[in-house]
């Protein structure tokens, strides 16, 4: 694999997207209705409300806003 071909599968698809509820701009793909992969950022761990961590890997106002992405169309899902 190339560095080109290897950066597009780690990066391809993703948007930004900044939570509904605290702002934290995180990167986000929807590979299918039920995969979702994010890409937070030290900045975004240390804005969100949540405590995140291995019992807690997501931020619930995270999941919803990435939800809403997907129902009004600002995030693809292939």
């Amino acid at each position: 694999m190339t560095r080109t071909e290897r950066q597009h599968y780690l990066e391809g698809g993703l948007a930004e997207l900044a939570c509904d509820s605290c702002a934290a701009l995180v990167r986000v793909r929807k590979s299918s209705p039920q995969q979702t992969s994010v890409q937070w950022t030290t900045a975004a761990v240390r804005q969100c409300a949540t405590e995140l961590g291995a019992l807690v890997p997501t931020c619930p106002g995270l999941r919803a806003s990435i939800e809403h992405a997907v129902r009004t169309g600002r995030l693809d899902v292939p």
